[in-house]
């Protein structure tokens, strides 16, 4: 790689963590670029050499965090397809990343449809991975009959509920953790056949 192209690599992952650091400070709405650009120390006009708009950074960061979600996620479904191991796997991921999900979760109805388009579909492959497991336990029979889409929907709106809401739930720390197991009780009390196992 020719050095001319590794500084342009360099300074887009310079751009993309020090924005990182203002959407976790202000929100993705409400942070400029001006204000991404005086964080990487570059001008303003070099942000868009790189970015041609806000919304592209923020699809970038976005697909970095939920790419690495799908990728283990897929990992685990290559060994196991247990339900709650699933979703307790995903909680965990999500307890890592909670600053920006708890973003995305206050701020989602207020972007752009072509920008809610976008990070809709993006997390509809890791909803595709759970979506999944739970049509493989019903298929097995460890679940109860019941439409893997309307489970899936239901988990992910009790999620977000929780992170929409986060100061209501925690003054400090993550929500996530703090509800975590009970959001996996519900979905076994929910899910599950067998009750008493």
């Amino acid at each position: 790689m020719n050095k001319r192209l590794e500084q342009k690599q360099k300074t887009r992952e310079q751009i993309r963590e020090k924005a990182r650091i203002v959407f976790l400070r202000k929100g993705f709405l409400q942070a400029t670029t001006a204000e991404i650009a005086e964080a990487a120390d570059i001008a303003h006009g070099t942000l868009f050499l790189h970015f041609s708009s806000k919304e592209l950074l923020i699809i970038e960061i976005l697909d970095q965090v939920l790419e690495k979600v799908s990728r283990q996620i897929e990992i685990q479904l290559s060994s196991s397809l247990d339900c709650e191991q699933m979703l307790s796997s995903y909680l965990d991921f999500l307890e890592q990343e909670e600053d920006i999900f708890v973003i995305l979760a206050r701020e989602l109805p207020y972007y752009s449809d072509e920008l809610r388009r976008k990070i809709i579909f993006r997390q509809s492959i890791i909803r595709g991975h759970i979506h999944r497991v739970i049509q493989e336990g019903i298929t097995v029979g460890k679940l109860i009959d019941c439409h893997p889409a309307m489970a899936v929907t239901v988990f992910f709106s009790t999620v977000d509920y929780f992170l929409k809401l986060k100061p209501v739930f925690v003054e400090e720390g993550s929500v996530i953790a703090r509800f975590k197991q009970d959001i996996l009780e519900i979905f076994r009390k929910f899910l599950q056949k067998d009750h008493s196992s």
